[in-house]
């Protein structure tokens, strides 16, 4: 029994060591972690004092603008694939891929020996009845035919003069011609080549104009009336500022994309441009007029409120003020504040 009790009394004295040497450790850290607490704030503290107090901006007037990038296509004034009118082979092709043709140039025909064949009768039956008109005329003036015979002699030769008309015009539909002038773009068609009714034989495109297109949304739509000037780049680098001049804006969205289509013209009478090539328009969508502006990072808002501390005889003090929306880092002023006064950086 008395080597029990010796047993325990060890053991309470070792659990009551062990709780001493824990207890010394965690106040070590503690203390050690106050002092790292001190050290810091002592740290800020200083860098505060060292720091230099904030300097107020002064409010500028200026104007402000805001400019947005737009694609744009240009493409032919007019552009078509020309058809053929009629069927038939391929006879005669008049012109290649780079020629430039005017109004009624004839540029590819076919064979016409058939509609030839038509035309001619119809000129044969057409001489007849004209002159079977002319007798009829003639006995008519003495009285020596009956009105019958005369208006059947006339309607006889009305017919033939429309029979003859579009036989001829057959044979004219035979030449395709062009349909506008303009610059063949590709010849679609050999001789010897079998074509059919409105098959395409020749690709045509005015190039003296080119149609510059592109898709702005509503709230910019104001800044593209007609007979405004666009500022023009193509995306190649090529030609410098262009110039095209605004012909109509669209006044519905496409359905799909919510935009609106405008449509400028750009003179290319040299032909220096070719069709189907992309630019980029950058336009001014907003502008204010010179007035106060203020920097963007010296405003906060809450709510709807915007507010800046503004540098006063009193000192600092927080004023509300009626902004413009950003435009570049910058808030046109719209009330609260005069070119002159100073606000702080928030």
């Amino acid at each position: 029994m008395p080597m029990f009790h010796r047993r325990t009394k060890r053991a309470l004295l070792g659990f009551l060591a062990l709780g001493l040497v824990v207890a010394g450790v965690v106040a070590g850290m503690n203390r050690y972690l106050d002092a790292q607490r001190e050290k810091r704030r002592s740290e800020v503290e200083r860098k505060e004092l060292l720091a230099p107090p904030p300097v107020p901006v002064v409010i500028e007037s200026m104007p402000l603008e805001r400019v947005r990038k737009f694609t744009a296509a240009l493409e032919p004034w007019m552009s078509a694939d020309v058809p053929a009118e009629v069927a038939g082979r391929v006879v005669e092709v008049f012109v290649e891929a780079g020629d430039s043709v005017v109004l009624g140039d004839s540029l590819v025909r076919l064979d016409a020996t058939r509609a030839q064949i038509l035309l001619d009768a119809a000129a044969l039956r057409l001489s007849e009845t004209e002159r079977l008109l002319n007798e009829a005329e003639r006995l008519r003036d003495v009285k020596a035919i009956s009105a019958t015979a005369y208006e059947t002699a006339l309607s006889e030769a009305r017919i033939a003069r429309a029979a003859f008309a579009e036989a001829r015009d057959t044979v004219e539909r035979h030449t395709v011609k062009a349909p506008f002038d303009g610059t063949v773009n590709a010849r679609l068609v050999d001789v010897g080549d079998a074509v059919n009714v409105n098959e395409p034989v020749v690709e045509m495109v005015d190039l003296k104009t080119l149609r510059v297109e592109l898709f702005v949304s509503e709230s910019d739509l104001p800044a593209f009336p007609p007979g405004a000037t666009l500022p023009l780049r193509l995306v190649s680098g090529r030609a410098g500022q262009l110039e095209p001049v605004v012909r109509f804006a669209s006044r519905s969205a496409d359905p799909a994309t919510r935009l609106f289509k405008v449509e400028a013209v750009l003179e290319n009478t040299e032909h220096n441009l070719p069709g189907g090539i992309q630019g980029r328009v950058d336009a001014v969508v907003q502008e204010f007029p010179p007035g106060p502006v203020v920097p963007a990072v010296a405003v906060r808002f809450a709510g709807a409120d915007a507010i800046v501390v503004k540098d006063t005889p009193e000192g600092p003090r927080s004023v509300k003020i009626k902004v413009g929306p950003e435009i570049d880092g910058k808030f046109p002023v719209l009330e609260g504040l005069q070119p002159g006064d100073k606000v702080y950086i928030q």
